[in-house]
């Protein structure tokens, strides 16, 4: 008796579930994610991305949908069983109120009635249903390919905003620095100009060009809040505070021998648009085959049996029936296929064009990036400029440099900064263009 009381326990605990115990949760919930992103990589974002956005989910349907017309396609016609009877005599002499005269049947007046309950069936005897599922079957495989390429290019939006969205966090920190300083700079100045060390016309341009460097940093910031926006929406998350999106990663270049990317490592066959176009055309080809096996002379055989019983009279019999196909043979439907699998294997012919242009333009691409940052590097570009301005700005500050220079300097190194850290976003962006290009951005890879 003690064993089976711990057998049932050790059953309920393991059968029923604790209600107030931990769940088990690999992704956190979307209140919360806002907070968590900064601990984030680019593949945990994307990760979540397609477990919480509804147009992805939903376009995933899309799959179950197509298993459902396999399904379809697999099964057998449904037997049909009919029941029969008649000679029953009505006893109504109004024989124009038909009603009425059903309602005043006289089962004992004309005989016993007779009974013919009939059984039919649909048999396959052309292999249609075998080829239907096969149709079928490619009609799915090409669903699935056709979800990958939309995975494909969700992952290549969510990625171009992940780097964007990188790009303008750098904007904001190092013109937000600029701003400061700026004002810093006017307060040191504004005393230099109670003094007399400086003119009045000198300081007002100081302050013409805070407002200036102040409009460029809330235009960026405006922009930050665009970007953020498209991030959240392809995450699925609603901003429910106002906290902003951080990442731990930063705008950094890194070469593609450091990232392990060999641009003449590709095959064209990756690409899941490609390979959905080449399941189209297979499915083509075989639904050719069904419409002459739909439209040929033996295809649905109709086999059927019946008993009639009248007293004590009973029969039974068996018949079988076939259409004729002579004058519709099913032409239309046959030429029309045919002329799709024709326009199939045309549009794979494009397809496999476009994408070896589109690979050479990303490949282009990427590689011209490439070269002018590692110019860049090569020169120490950042590092220069970095030196020149600050050496400008303490020259000015201590008298041995005029304002024109000075604003002209720090002009320069705010565009330099801009367009430095541009292209470093370019060529990111230029990275995942081509790996997109190759097939190998998706789920499968």
């Amino acid at each position: 008796m003690k064993e089976f009381i711990i057998i049932f326990l050790l059953f309920s605990l393991s059968v029923f579930p604790q209600k107030h115990g931990k769940k088990d949760s690999p992704l956190p919930v979307k209140s919360d994610v806002i907070g968590r992103i900064s601990q984030w990589s680019l593949e945990d974002l994307e990760k979540y991305a397609v477990k919480n956005n509804p147009l992805y989910l939903a376009e995933k349907r899309n799959i179950g949908m197509a298993r459902g017309d396999l399904i379809t396609a697999t099964l057998w016609r449904n037997p049909v069983i009919a029941y029969q009877q008649q000679f029953m005599k009505l006893s109504g002499t109004n024989t124009g109120n038909i009603f009425a005269n059903l309602m005043s049947i006289d089962p004992s007046s004309g005989g016993p009635p007779e009974y013919a309950p009939n059984f039919t069936w649909d048999i396959d005897v052309n292999g249609i249903y075998s080829q239907r599922t096969k149709v079928a079957s490619q009609a799915l495989k090409a669903q699935i390919s056709e979800f990958s390429d939309f995975d494909r290019l969700f992952r290549l939006r969510i990625r171009q905003y992940y780097w964007l969205y990188l790009y303008i966090l750098e904007l904001v920190s190092f013109q937000k620095e600029f701003y400061e300083n700026y004002n810093e700079l006017l307060e040191m100045n504004k005393y230099r100009m109670e003094r007399g060390d400086i003119a009045p016309l000198e300081y007002e341009r100081l302050e013409l060009e805070k407002l200036r460097i102040e409009k460029e940093y809330k235009d960026t910031e405006i922009l930050r809040a665009q970007a953020e926006k498209e991030l959240l929406f392809l995450m699925g998350v609603f901003q429910t505070s106002n906290k902003k999106l951080a990442f731990k990663d930063k705008l950094k270049f890194h070469n593609t021998q450091e990232l392990s990317l060999n641009v003449k490592d590709y095959s064209i066959d990756d690409r899941p648009d490609l390979a959905s176009l080449k399941y189209q055309a297979l499915q083509n080809q075989l639904a050719i085959d069904l419409q002459k096996k739909e439209n040929g002379f033996l295809n649905f055989l109709t086999i059927g049996g019946e008993t009639r019983r009248k007293g004590q009279e009973q029969y039974a019999g068996v018949f079988a029936s076939m259409p004729l196909k002579i004058f519709d043979r099913g032409q239309g439907e046959i030429l029309k296929a045919q002329e799709k699998h024709k326009k199939s294997l045309l549009q794979i012919e494009a397809k496999k064009r476009q994408i070896l242009t589109e690979i050479q333009a990303a490949i282009k691409e990427l590689k011209s990036r490439e070269e002018l940052l590692q110019y860049y590097r090569k020169i120490n570009l950042y590092e220069k400029n970095k030196n020149v301005q600050e050496k400008y700005r303490l020259a000015y500050i201590r008298g041995a440099s005029n304002l024109v220079s000075f604003l002209e300097a720090e002009k320069n190194y705010l565009n330099f900064l801009k367009s430095y850290y541009e292209q470093i976003y370019l060529y990111y962006n230029s990275i995942e263009v081509f790996r997109a290009a190759i097939g190998k951005l998706g789920s499968n890879n």
